[in-house]
């Protein structure tokens, strides 16, 4: 990407920095580091994206980025390893990036406890 449209993407790139980091000050250098990254990329040809769904190419990319950088540093508001852990123990992440427990986990260890499990 040329250094001007990046640009053009700043505030993005700082918005999904913020939201995977979890950290204002975390997110400023991931987000510089992430520009410095798209700059570097020399695959990333953005005038062949369809021009309908350019915007759509680039957010994504933008957040691959980012969420490389942050495993890179292993830091971030999620460890990405610890994640099937989570899974594994009944909980997930919503929409807004919070941890919620599952509620089809909670149905079915509750209908595992309930059942009688005499051991006599």
């Amino acid at each position: 990407m040329k250094w001007k449209e990046i640009l053009s993407y700043k505030d993005m790139i700082g918005y999904i920095a913020r939201k995977y980091s979890g950290d204002p000050d975390l997110a400023e250098d991931v987000a510089q580091e992430v520009m410095l990254r798209l700059f570097e990329d020399k695959k990333l040809k953005t005038s062949n994206f369809d021009p309908n769904k350019k915007d759509a190419a680039i957010r994504q990319t933008i957040r691959n980025k980012v969420i490389k950088v942050l495993r890179s540093r292993k830091v971030g508001r999620w460890d990405m390893d610890s994640l099937d852990r989570l899974k594994e123990e009944g909980y997930q992440i919503d929409t807004s990036g919070s941890l919620v427990q599952d509620p089809n986990f909670i149905k079915s260890r509750s209908n595992f406890d309930s059942e009688d499990h005499d051991d006599r």
